[in-house]
């Protein structure tokens, strides 16, 4: 148990079922994310709220419940994923399902990505209940599978085939919301965009013919020189989402960093400004960089079957982010351009193109009401993730969905974000309530 003293029992309660949560292995693959849809639907039907679990496939299930509003207004989505990404127990230092609490963390795989969220939701869900809250809206909730790899058997297949028991015009998901501090004010960043994701495989072909011989075409060689290529960063390119982003960041900060944040944008300057941050904190420096332009990354080569055959074809994929505004068809003829490689094609079983929605909305500016009604320092921004969420989904169906789990904590952001996919995984026990009390605070002011 928890040694923290919680001011409200809904605290309390959101920590247990996040423990509960975590003991529940959804390591996707395989996922069997049923298990842990059948704990929801069973609290759930303890204070009478009724639900569904859809399975897509056997064992791969999604739930959803829903509090019924006079109709006023289209509904909101509260939603998560319950698979999480498998953990390695010999390399953490806790059992990774074992959701122990010490040195102020609740440790474990799907702390913080997202069955934490996922308890958080289902607090609000249960208290609008108990409180029989009048609602304008209908309040959706939604736990879904399979986000750790593509979507296919999660979201994707609720939009696909059961669109009308989800429909809704706002969806809260994960994405962003923990403090950032800076200058004495904490920033929240709000995700209102995403890049898109494509896995694109390339080959190179060359002379095959035995090592002890060079071939002046050798397909391994090819393949470096394109690798290299496509090594060098892409262009810097100002995207709506992110000249908001760093043009209110900039605001709240102190000078000079008022004056040099802005300056990303420019193209001689951009690199400069990356590396003085770099000095300070690389991982921002990292993430910024790649906000800025498209991206992508070589993962993965294989050609050869022997020590002694220079090979015919070798093989790479790249990991290829793009940004808003742009299209994977028009990013493929790129990489080809540069690379100067013919054979290129995709492996992605569903392609993300990049997806966004916009900010100056309702729900946008009643997050950041409350965001200040409990952190008056707090500052909220909206922000583009580099990866892909369940959101991109949902925005095809014209549905405005942010991510925005609020955290705050003592406990700076740089040591649990990481954690994320990572090993001994934690949740800052210490954001609990804010956590709680903020979304709370939303959900009731959007929707009663």
């Amino acid at each position: 148990m928890s040694d923290m003293i919680f001011d409200k029992p809904q605290h309390q309660e959101t920590l247990s079922m996040l423990q509960d949560l975590i003991r529940i292995d959804t390591s996707n693959p395989p996922g069997n994310e049923t298990a842990c849809c059948e704990y929801i639907q069973n609290i759930f039907a303890k204070q009478g709220i009724e639900s569904e679990i859809i399975e897509s496939k056997p064992a791969r299930g999604s739930i959803v419940a829903r509090l019924k509003g006079d109709g006023s207004a289209k509904p909101l989505m509260l939603t998560s994923h319950i698979d999480v990404v498998p953990a390695d127990a010999s390399k953490w230092s806790v059992d990774p399902f074992g959701a122990e609490i010490k040195d102020g963390r609740l440790w474990g795989r799907g702390a913080i990505d997202t069955k934490n969220l996922t308890a958080i939701e289902m607090a609000i869900m249960l208290e609008l209940k108990r409180r029989n809250v009048p609602l304008k809206r209908d309040v959706i909730f939604t736990a879904v599978a399979d986000e750790e790899q593509a979507g296919t058997w999660g979201m994707h297949y609720l939009v696909e085939n059961h669109w009308d028991k989800i429909a809704c015009e706002y969806s809260i998901n994960e994405g962003g919301g923990a403090n950032v501090p800076l200058d004495g004010k904490n920033f929240y960043f709000v995700q209102t965009a995403e890049k898109g994701v494509g896995w694109y495989r390339i080959r190179t072909r060359g002379e095959s013919g035995h090592g002890s011989v060079p071939k002046p075409d050798n397909a391994l060689v090819r393949m470096g020189k394109a690798l290299l290529r496509l090594s060098h960063p892409m262009p810097v390119t100002k995207t709506p989402v992110v000249d908001k982003f760093i043009s209110r960041l900039a605001r709240g900060l102190n000078f000079p960093k008022n004056i040099a944040f802005p300056m990303v944008f420019n193209t001689t300057l951009s690199q400069t400004i990356l590396n003085v941050i770099a000095t300070q904190d690389k991982q921002t420096a990292d993430m910024l960089s790649a906000i800025l332009r498209d991206t992508i990354s070589p993962t993965m080569i294989n050609a050869g079957y022997k020590e002694n055959v220079i090979p015919e074809v070798c093989e790479a994929v790249i990991d290829c982010r793009i940004l808003p505004g742009q299209t994977h068809e028009r990013f493929m003829a790129k990489v080809q351009r540069i690379s100067g490689v013919d054979e290129i094609e995709m492996i992605t079983e569903a392609v993300p193109d990049p997806t966004d929605s916009p900010s100056e909305t309702e729900l946008f500016s009643v997050i950041a009401k409350n965001v200040s009604k409990h952190d008056p320092t707090g500052i909220t921004i909206p922000f583009m993730v580099t990866g892909a969420t369940d959101s991109r989904f949902l925005r095809k169906k014209g549905v405005i969905a942010y991510g925005f789990c609020p955290m705050k904590s003592e406990i700076p952001p740089q040591e649990y974000v990481p954690t994320m996919h990572g090993v001994d995984e934690f949740f800052p026990i210490d954001s609990i309530g804010f956590s709680f009390d903020v979304l709370w605070d939303i959900v009731v002011e959007m929707c009663s």
